[in-house]
């Protein structure tokens, strides 16, 4: 009889061995999943508070292409969220070819590269001659989060 206690013995501890391997393993496992979900969750909740408008006047396309090969563009963070307003946070579609911006000013401060919510920043892009017969398509880009227009020249 006690042979056979002596060997259940075993079995239950080496039993409460494993599960407490498996157990650790588990709790490491479940710790890495958490905290990729909440990378995840404030990537996602810093692109749902980035919205961007462009604000330049269609109606008077001198105002936004100057003639001198200089598209001019005011954009405003109507997002939640404060941008950094230089050229390497914002891209610049024109006619579907990407064009990289000369400059980036804030309207009402331009010492500085924060653009806080509410804000409007000047885009300067060296572009094209847009086509004198159609519409030309402008699209800006922060963030995952864009806006387009349409003007005639």
């Amino acid at each position: 009889m006690s042979g056979v206690s002596a060997s259940h013995l075993v079995i239950f501890i080496a039993s409460i061995v494993v599960a407490a391997g498996v157990a650790g393993t588990l709790v490491t496992q479940v710790d890495r999943v958490s905290t990729s979900i909440s990378d995840q969750s404030e990537a996602a909740e810093e692109r749902i508070d980035t919205d961007i408008r462009i604000v330049s006047d269609t109606g008077s396309p001198d105002s936004i292409y100057t003639g001198t090969g200089a598209l001019t563009l005011y954009v405003k963070n109507t997002g939640g969220t404060e941008l950094r307003a230089n050229a390497s946070a914002i891209d610049v579609l024109i006619e579907g070819s990407f064009n990289s911006p000369d400059t980036v000013v804030r309207v009402d401060d331009g010492t500085t590269d924060r653009w806080p919510p509410g804000t409007v920043v000047e885009v300067t892009v060296d572009s094209p001659e847009p086509d004198p017969a159609g519409d030309t398509r402008v699209t800006v880009s922060v963030r995952e989060n864009e806006d387009s227009i349409r003007f005639t020249v």
